[in-house]
């Protein structure tokens, strides 16, 4: 495990910037699937970012890839499963519930112990730990150990380290010096041992030799440790500060979003209302016209047929989706059907009379023309019932019934008067024929004809 995590803190996670402390081998539980690897870690730079890290080996190469990323700050439950048993199963609770089964208890207790060290160093939020051995999780992050990221963890890193490029050229150096240590390992061993116990000599001798500035060297690196903690103290709450500024700058963001779709639909509803007032609203005047609006005079005819054209426009609207079940609409629709059916009433009964009156007129008898032995003309009488022409077109397309009542109607009366002036119209030519000459019966027969 020790290869494994080295060669992932060299290919993946040194190359962002981060440093690897816990790793668990583990698969998805209750499923048959290639294993992969859990990593906790930090980076390296402020503010420090706690993130678990999925990392799989490449189906294509021998080589490791990243396959997803959590926050610990997203973590809210780590379940152990059981606390009394060896039992290597565990689930981590993000936005949702991850299930895992790690190679061994023992992986999984150690990287339940990192998580709980870095949660404590680095964001000490409420974190469940579920059925966990309380030997797992310490009371608190001793104050000898602050400088340490979580504990012996970030130390097994230390543990590695590449060599620099003039630590290469001194071992080939001493290599080239030493030609026997190619064949003799052991030989070359022990020289490097011997020269080792000599530098350590020697070191040991210059360090007594400046005792009194090992102790100052030693009271400044406290100075400085208790100067470190202080700051990171400091650094502590500002990062508390500013995730206190983050939770109200997303609070604001959300208020900021409600306002838009409530502004939204306010304007959504100002174009519907708009909708309805702009097509269903009939003016006062067209109300008073189709009311009590006088069906004798050419103005009064001209404003009642502005207002039913008008009411039938309304009426026939389009209406959208839902408009129908506003108490508004319907309220509005009820009043339209009420005039309309006052107005056919009313213009119904009125073209009634002014037929009845027609029918029975006298004022263009036959025995006014008797000398031209015509029949009477009655243009006055068109020239009167023209005026009705659009109403009686409303009244065709709005009640039908009382249109097809008026016609008859109307073809009931002028046809009695027709007869009455047809009947009349003979009995004056008989008369003239029984007066007058043959040539005058020639005349009127001539004009019979004609007829």
């Amino acid at each position: 495990m020790t290869a494994i995590k080295h060669a992932l803190q060299r290919d993946i996670f040194t190359p962002n910037d981060e440093r690897l402390l816990g790793i668990v081998n583990v698969c998805k539980a209750g499923k048959k699937k290639k294993n992969c690897f859990l990593c906790a870690t930090v980076t390296t730079e402020r503010p420090v970012q706690v993130k678990v890290v999925k990392v799989k080996k490449s189906d294509k190469g021998d080589f490791y890839k990243r396959q997803q990323t959590w926050e610990l700050r997203d973590l809210t439950v780590v379940d152990a499963k059981d606390a009394s048993k060896e039992n290597p199963e565990f689930d981590l609770h993000f936005e949702k519930v991850y299930r895992w089964l790690a190679s061994s208890t023992a992986e999984k207790n150690s990287f339940i112990s990192c998580i709980w060290k870095l949660n404590q160093r680095y964001l000490r939020k409420k974190l469940e730990f579920v059925n966990v051995n309380s030997q797992l999780l310490e009371e608190s992050v001793p104050s000898g150990e602050s400088q340490s990221v979580a504990g012996g963890d970030e130390d097994a890193l230390d543990d590695y380290q590449e060599l620099s490029t003039r630590e290469e050229q001194d071992i080939e150096s001493m290599m080239e010096t030493c030609e026997y240590a190619i064949s003799n390992a052991e030989a070359f061993a022990e020289k490097l041992f011997k020269e080792l116990q000599v530098l350590d000599g020697a070191n040991i001798q210059s360090i007594m030799a400046s005792e009194k500035q090992v102790n100052i060297l030693m009271q400044l690196l406290d100075e400085a440790l208790t100067e470190v903690d202080t700051i990171e103290g400091k650094l502590s709450s500002y990062e508390e500060m500013l995730q206190s500024v983050k939770d109200q700058m997303d609070q604001i963001s959300q208020s900021n979003r409600l306002i838009q779709i409530s502004n939204t639909n306010n304007n959504k509803l100002l174009d519907e209302i708009q909708f309805l007032v702009n097509y269903m609203d009939l003016s006062k005047g067209h109300i008073r016209a189709l009311q009590e609006g006088d069906l004798t005079s050419p103005k009064g005819i001209e404003a009642c047929i502005n207002a039913s054209e008008a009411l039938l426009q309304c009426m026939s609207v389009a209406l959208r989706p839902g408009h129908e079940k506003l108490m508004a609409v319907r309220q509005q629709q009820l009043l339209f059907a009420e005039l309309r059916d006052t107005f056919a009433r009313r213009l119904t009964n009125h073209l009634n009379n002014v037929f009845v009156h027609q029918g029975h007129d006298q004022s263009s008898t036959l025995p006014q023309h008797a000398a031209e032995l015509t029949l009477p003309k009655h243009s006055p009488l068109h020239r009167d019932l023209l005026r009705y022409a659009k109403l009686m077109e409303w009244l065709k397309n709005t009640h039908r019934e009382k249109y097809e009542g008026l016609s008859r109607t109307y073809v009931d009366y002028m046809s009695r008067l027709y007869e009455r002036e047809i009947k009349d119209f003979f009995e004056v030519a008989k008369i003239k024929m029984a007066g007058t000459s043959k040539e005058a019966k020639g005349k009127f027969g001539k004009m019979l004809f004609n007829l």
